[in-house]
């Protein structure tokens, strides 16, 4: 799965929930997930929503594709989703939630740093350009 949207929507189909249920528990909308808004960014509530909603589901998949799509402490056995009993059901939940933004927070960054890079350079070539049609008058 090339992508985050994708990644959203393998999650109702592993689970078997109807992706309309799905999205309406998740306060999002079905149509946001696909054709041509596949491709679009997914924002951070939304993948707040998600990771709260679906505790089971690895944080670090949902974001980069990296690793199972279930956390460690949870095993997918015949379509039912089996807790094992570990240390880090002594975790507050709220902490894969919080390293999850942040790891969106770094990525957004690392865009508006590019997109910033880009401005600039689009800046430069505007201005080359107004002084080159100047000269020709």
């Amino acid at each position: 799965m090339s992508n985050i949207k994708e990644r959203v929507l393998h999650i109702a189909e592993v689970k078997g929930i109807s992706k309309i249920e799905f999205f309406k528990d998740l306060g999002l909308s079905y149509a946001n997930f696909k054709g041509i808004q596949k491709n679009s960014a997914l924002g951070s509530d939304a993948v707040a929503n998600i990771l709260a909603a679906h505790s089971d589901i690895d944080p670090e998949w949902l974001l980069n594709g990296a690793g199972g799509m279930f956390r460690a402490d949870h095993q997918e056995s015949d379509g039912h989703t089996l807790t094992i009993p570990s240390k880090l059901d002594e975790i507050d939940p709220t902490n894969a939630v919080i390293e999850a933004l942040e790891k969106v927070i770094a990525a957004q960054q690392t865009t508006i740093k590019s997109q910033e890079i880009t401005i600039h350079a689009l800046t430069d070539r505007i201005d080359t350009l107004e002084k080159k049609k100047k000269k020709k008058k």
